[in-house]
């Protein structure tokens, strides 16, 4: 799944992978000072970014019993720390905890996913919250939670970085992700929820995922 085409402006990635998979424990334990850590040396805020978005991948496992079981469990940013354990909702609120200590600004996005065992059906209810923040005066997409893994295989969730869902082109996110507020779309024509489930919006998700 792993994948440096988002990183064109981005020369020193693996200075960024090598630095975020060193960072002590000692600098983890609350998220004031895990931070502060992220954003030593670093030259631009993308970069302080890409760093969050890949040790919430490297650090965070996600509650696959919680979700398989619908366990309601902690999903505070404080919580999924401590854990190093969620669901979406505790990637996202970690996610931008850390973004606002690091004076990135950023929010939450709750709305309509098309994730693992999706079968083409239309959702009546809202099923997973991602991010967007804003740098260099435009918004950029993200979703830590798929970033950080999401194969199933013989009902185990899989761990694995992948940089697809790091500043993902809204003309590609929309396939997957659809916003409970339209704003959220970042797109110039915005589309409704039931071009969002169509046929033809599936078959583009089937085709952008390799399925056909």
């Amino acid at each position: 799944m792993f994948s440096i085409s988002n990183y064109s402006q981005i020369k020193n990635f693996k200075e960024i992978e090598k630095y975020v998979k060193e960072v002590p424990k000692s600098e983890t334990l609350d998220i004031e000072t895990l931070s502060k850590y992220l954003k030593i040396g670093a030259k631009t805020k993308k970069e302080i970014v890409t760093r969050i978005y890949f040790w919430i991948a490297e650090n965070i496992e996600y509650d696959l019993d919680a979700f398989n079981n619908k366990r309601q469990i902690d999903v505070s940013a404080i919580a999924t720390l401590e854990n190093r354990k969620s669901v979406c909702a505790g990637y996202a609120r970690l996610f931008k905890a850390i973004c606002d200590n690091a004076q990135i600004k950023c929010v939450i996005i709750e709305g309509y996913a098309k994730g693992e065992g999706y079968k083409g059906e239309s959702l009546t209810e809202t099923n997973h919250d991602w991010n967007a923040v804003k740098l260099y005066d435009k918004w950029e997409l993200i979703d830590s939670t798929w970033g950080a893994g999401g194969l199933f295989l013989n009902g185990e969730y899989v761990k694995s970085w992948c940089s697809r869902y790091l500043f993902d082109d809204p003309n590609d996110f929309i396939l997957e992700h659809f916003p409970k507020n339209e704003e959220w779309q970042l797109l110039e024509n915005k589309i409704t929820i039931d071009t969002f489930f169509s046929e033809e919006m599936e078959k583009k998700r089937k085709i952008r995922n390799g399925e056909i």
